[in-house]
């Protein structure tokens, strides 16, 4: 069934492929860009000439400004509307260009080498349609699930949202192994994918993240390495996507564990398990937990693979039959220059009594239906500068037990999409 579907958009989409492949075959051959063309690191120093970071106030202070822009454009062979359910983050409509994120912030990074008490922390500022993803109940949204911020109420049909995802203070404590504390309110730690777009190597999101994972915290964290190579960070946060105190008893456990041995390049192998458990969001009748796992290994300086499984459950007063989801990702990158990579992901998530999905208003999934989701990706990255990087994919979606595509009506559907970030700073 996925090799006739690929052939068929093969055929019917020839120029689109053929674009693809001479990218693929013009960059894979060529000999790296001359430094000045990779030189500086960003593009408002490229265009100007002037960068705000070598600036005598900027490096006496430690600080750092920064920022991206990141847009993208996805198209459905299988939709016959304007969205692309049940990928409903992201990559969300169909045939339309989205201003994802332009994301500015300014960061004085800790210093852990010194041996010394040193004082940072960051803000970020996100506008675009990725926005309403990472904002807070409490901060950017009232308790009732309303806009709070002026011009950008519910009446809006604007896409494009402004959030806060982080700002927080951060000390580093020349105490025992030295620790690093960081208070206020910032991304997750769980899992692989990265929400800030130019960490990641994939444009669209997994189920398992989408679903299955918190998008941010507030609240406070503390790291410290325990041996060689072994790191701990334990911390207490206000839920999942929650900033202020609506509900009794909203503090959640959080931590963490993250081994490596110490290689870099060929060899180099990393493991990291995070867990958080307490009251979610508004539910105060509810108890969820949830962890992660993700191992990254290097066979070479050029081809790793990383394996990631998520396992979350809500305990709900006076319910028998606790909901509860899980899912196993698995990735292969290879660096073929320092201008082009390859990857592939396949994902597999299981949405136990539908509730995860339910709970996200996704439209044409059936309350209640048990279902497993599998996701095949294929991208590249190319990346003519070291400030602008262009990430084509494919990817091929099906589910068992529900037809949650078009509008209901499939239990498959096969997306391409293509994003560019720009390095502002």
């Amino acid at each position: 069934m996925i090799f006739h579907r690929l052939c068929r958009i093969f055929l019917n989409q020839r120029s689109l492929f053929a674009l693809w492949a001479t990218v693929t075959a013009v960059t894979a051959h060529s000999n790296p860009l001359p430094e000045r063309f990779t030189r500086p690191d960003n593009a408002v120093e490229v265009l100007t000439g002037f960068n705000p970071n070598k600036t005598d106030f900027m490096q006496k202070l430690g600080l750092h400004f920064g920022g991206w822009v990141a847009f993208g454009y996805t198209h459905n062979f299988d939709s016959s509307d304007n969205f692309n359910t049940p990928t409903d983050w992201i990559a969300f409509r169909n045939d339309r260009v989205l201003l994802n994120q332009i994301n500015l912030f300014l960061e004085r990074a800790v210093d852990t080498e010194g041996g010394h008490w040193d004082l940072g922390g960051r803000v970020d500022v996100m506008y675009g349609s990725d926005s309403p993803f990472t904002q807070a109940f409490g901060l950017e949204i009232s308790d009732e699930g309303k806009q709070k911020w002026i011009g950008d109420t519910d009446k809006s049909h604007n896409l494009n949202k402004l959030a806060l995802p982080q700002f927080y203070l951060e000390v580093y404590a020349p105490v025992l192994n030295g620790i690093t504390a960081k208070f206020g309110h910032f991304y997750p730690i769980t899992g692989y994918y990265a929400l800030p777009a130019p960490a990641r190597f994939f444009y669209t999101p997994t189920y398992t993240v989408q679903f299955g994972e918190p998008f941010s915290h507030t609240g406070a964290l503390f790291s410290m390495p325990l041996v060689d190579n072994l790191s701990i960070t334990v911390g207490a946060v206000n839920g999942w996507d929650n900033f202020s105190a609506n509900i009794d008893d909203a503090w959640n456990f959080i931590g963490g564990l993250n081994w490596d041995n110490g290689i870099e390049g060929n060899g180099a192998t990393s493991v990291t398990l995070t867990a958080i458990h307490g009251t979610p969001e508004l539910k105060e009748d509810t108890t969820r937990s949830h962890y992660s796992i993700v191992l990254d290994h290097y066979v070479t300086d050029q081809f790793h693979f990383v394996l990631q499984h998520d396992h979350g459950w809500d305990s709900i007063e006076n319910v028998n039959d606790d909901p509860h989801w899980y899912g196993i990702i698995g990735h292969l990158f290879y660096d073929i220059n320092d201008m082009l990579a390859i990857g592939t992901r396949m994902e597999w998530f299981r949405d136990e009594g539908g509730i995860r999905t339910q709970e996200a208003g996704i439209r044409a999934i059936s309350t209640g239906k048990s279902t497993n989701y599998y996701a095949m990706t294929f991208g590249l990255n190319v990346m003519p500068t070291n400030w602008f990087k262009i990430r084509p994919e494919i990817r091929y979606d099906w589910a068992e037990n529900s037809n949650p595509f078009d509008e209901g009506s499939q239990d498959d559907q096969l997306m391409f999409s293509v994003d560019a970030v720009i390095n502002l700073f």
